[in-house]
């Protein structure tokens, strides 16, 4: 297990260097002088030729990269063009915005996919099933973006609910509007993700329920809720922990457009700003933490997945 663990690691550290090598090389090969558009089609060569100079983009591409890279291992993503501050700083407080919406989505999508996906399973075929999965796939189909607009109307314009429609200017230092200003964005990634999951969770469980070992179970005399509780539902959840942490992904990269809806300054919409203002350093860095997360989260997915499935081999 200890060797397996160490591969998996070394993989992670491979998969985060070719993230490094992506991204910086992708900013490479967008069209146009990073300084031309940030000073304007106005602006003099020796002013774009100041602004190179300051920025390093005068150098070699190797020799930014090599230079980029050395101030990530040592946990600086360098300077924001727009902000004139440090990278690693403005991240890390928009993360504090950001993970607690995806980490409450999350929560939500699973107490909510998990029972009605196991319910839907259960009674294959009947009403029940036949309204879950409607209403998964209505929750599937429909684009956040309209979800979240129409969460504003209903709950804020027309039932007159007291939830801020922005994030409070004091930030976390104002907890109860904070944890306010986020109850609509999490039911928004949360519900979204909740339609996907429980159509994975009804389909895994359905086709454990037919396997033979759970026949056997049942032969044996013991009760339904024995049968799916302590037989089905560990092997069932296999492929759901899996979909989890690319779940996560997905619900870090949704937030680019929520955070838009409603206002929340959070990573998804600093990675807006980043791209519209051409801080191809901030960009730089707000790409290679949605890659470190995602890459974690699937390092933990297959550490969890291997002490759920004895038959994975560590070899």
């Amino acid at each position: 297990m200890f060797a397996y663990i160490l591969r998996r690691l070394a993989f992670a550290a491979v998969t985060l260097w070719l993230a490094t090598l992506l991204v910086f090389g992708a900013l490479l090969l967008i069209p146009g002088n990073p300084a031309q558009a940030i000073l304007g089609i106005d602006a003099t060569p020796a002013d774009v030729a100041a602004l190179e100079h300051r920025l390093g983009l005068d150098k070699p591409p190797l020799e930014r990269y090599l230079n980029w890279l050395g101030g990530v291992l040592r946990g600086d993503l360098g300077q924001s063009i727009r902000y004139e501050t440090s990278i690693s700083g403005l991240i890390a407080a928009r993360l504090g915005i950001t993970l607690p919406i995806v980490i409450a989505a999350l929560l939500l999508a699973t107490l909510i996919a998990v029972p009605l996906g196991i319910l839907a399973a259960r009674r294959a075929g009947s009403w029940a099933d036949l309204a879950v999965s409607a209403g998964s796939l209505l929750g599937v189909v429909l684009p956040s973006f309209w979800v979240g607009l129409m969460f504003i109307y209903v709950f804020i314009v027309w039932l007159k609910l007291p939830l801020p429609s922005s994030f409070p200017i004091g930030g976390w230092r104002e907890p109860a509007k904070a944890m306010a200003a986020l109850v609509l964005p999490v039911l928004t990634v949360g519900l979204a993700s909740a339609s996907l999951l429980v159509r994975l969770v009804r389909g895994s469980v359905l086709e454990v329920l037919h396997q033979d070992y759970v026949r056997t179970a049942r032969s044996k005399g013991l009760s339904e809720r024995v049968v799916l509780y302590k037989h089905a539902l560990r092997n069932a959840a296999l492929p759901v922990v899996t979909v989890l942490g690319l779940e996560f992904a997905s619900l870090l990269i949704a937030t680019v457009v929520v955070e838009t809806v409603f206002g929340i300054p959070g990573l998804g919409s600093l990675s807006l700003l980043a791209i519209s203002a051409r801080d191809y350093p901030l960009v730089q860095g707000v790409v290679l933490t949605m890659a470190s997360f995602i890459v974690l989260l699937n390092l933990i997915v297959d550490l969890l997945y291997a002490l759920l499935d004895p038959r994975v081999s560590y070899a």
